[in-house]
């Protein structure tokens, strides 16, 4: 099972580094309280606002706005933080279809477990287990759901 997982995660890894988003969006927002509304198209002009913005406000935290706002997305680059954050949430999920495939196609067959089996695996996460080269807990980890037969 061993060799069939490293193989399945390589090849899950390799498909999964592709998707790793470069960048996401942030919201960027300017006030206009003290712009008058016939002036707005031009403040707009004057600032870079794009059209897209939308209005928007700054909640006061009572229910209410104290500052009226434009505001709209722009593209920033991801961070390594980001980057990391992503790849511990969703390899995963990216890694199941490349391991079941793998596994299935060599006579494994799935199987419930009970969610207690998973207390070992506790603040961990797939990504950081192959990341590190733990194949001796990745195995322990895919033998609850898969059997050979």
């Amino acid at each position: 099972m061993k060799d069939l997982l490293i193989v399945a995660l390589d090849n899950a890894f390799a498909d999964f580094s592709k998707r790793i988003p470069q960048t996401k969006k942030k919201t960027k927002s300017v006030s206009i309280m003290d712009v008058k509304p016939m002036d707005l198209v031009q403040f707009m002009k004057d600032n870079e606002i794009p059209e897209s913005a939308c209005f928007d406000g700054r909640d006061n935290g009572y229910d209410a706005w104290d500052d009226i706002l434009l505001s709209w997305e722009v593209d920033v680059p991801t961070t390594e933080k980001d980057k990391l954050e992503y790849c511990r949430g969703r390899f995963s999920m990216a890694a199941y279809r490349f391991v079941y495939d793998t596994l299935t196609k060599n006579g494994y067959k799935t199987r419930g477990y009970g969610t207690e089996l998973l207390k070992p695996f506790k603040g961990t996460t797939v990504y950081d287990m192959y990341i590190n080269k733990d194949f001796d807990r990745l195995v322990d980890y895919y033998s609850l759901p898969f059997k050979k037969e």
